[in-house]
């Protein structure tokens, strides 16, 4: 009788939950969900250096015709299909909760947290440093308190847009989307009648310590010694491909 009378209270409770949640849910496009994937996962056609640097031209290209396959397209299905599974906005955490239980959950969503934070924070910075060599002059040049103002106005912009929900957020990064390929799409169109398919077979030199200096210093530097095999260097280079064919997971906070 008691669990009756439990499931009778608490069942009126648990249908406005579900109803606050499905009854209007927020939607986005498939172009939108397709443009917020790919800003997670690459973001554009910029970050790719390093791999032809660490590995020369024809490895740099088998790499990305063949990372897809190996890494991209599992953990694609795989978010395909826990997303479809734990239909929340809390994405991954849900997964890990459900695997390893609240506190890694907690912990999972938390690194997740900072680890946005602090990658976003340099988005407003990078902004700022074009605008100002647009307009012919240095950021460092800037008075202090009018370059705190403008980071923090783009932040606060940022976040404001955040919040209004996801549909304006994926209007809005479709409208970046084509603004900030635009440059690159001229560019192929205009450099396609230039192109030397000759160059795409480009061996990479045999040279470690030459392949090192050509390399930024935090991305051959560091505690693991730089080792080479063919002429590639293979800790950037895999590092630098992983980077730019991984988050496709981040699409499981979208469903």
């Amino acid at each position: 009788a008691s669990q009756a009378v439990s499931e009778i209270l608490t069942y009126p409770e648990e249908q406005v939950i579900e109803s606050h949640y499905t009854e209007n849910p927020e939607k986005l496009g498939f172009v939108a969900l397709a443009v917020l994937v790919f800003y997670n996962v690459s973001g554009g056609p910029f970050g790719i250096e390093t791999t032809v640097r660490a590995g020369g031209n024809l490895f740099a290209l088998l790499g990305f015709l063949i990372m897809p396959f190996v890494w991209s397209l599992q953990e694609a299905l795989m978010t395909a299909e826990l997303g479809a599974t734990f239909v929340e906005a809390s994405g991954g955490v849900a997964w890990v909760e459900e695997a390893f239980g609240p506190g890694v959950g907690w912990m999972s969503g938390y690194l997740g947290w900072i680890a946005g934070a602090t990658d976003n924070a340099i988005y407003p910075v990078l902004f700022l440093d074009y605008l100002v060599r647009v307009i012919g002059t240095e950021s460092s040049e800037m008075n202090p308190v009018t370059r705190f103002c403008l980071l923090s106005g783009t932040s606060i912009l940022l976040a404001y847009i955040n919040w209004r929900g996801l549909p304006v957020v994926g209007k809005m990064s479709v409208g970046i989307c084509l603004l900030a390929m635009s440059p690159f799409l001229i560019l192929v169109l205009v450099g396609s009648f230039k192109v030397d398919p000759s160059r795409w077979f480009k061996m990479p030199i045999e040279d470690t310590e030459k392949l090192v200096d050509g390399l930024d210093d935090d991305v051959a530097g560091g505690f693991f010694p730089n080792s080479s095999y063919g002429g590639i260097l293979w800790r950037p280079f895999l590092n630098n491909l992983f980077w730019n064919l991984n988050s496709f997971d981040a699409a499981g906070t979208l469903v």
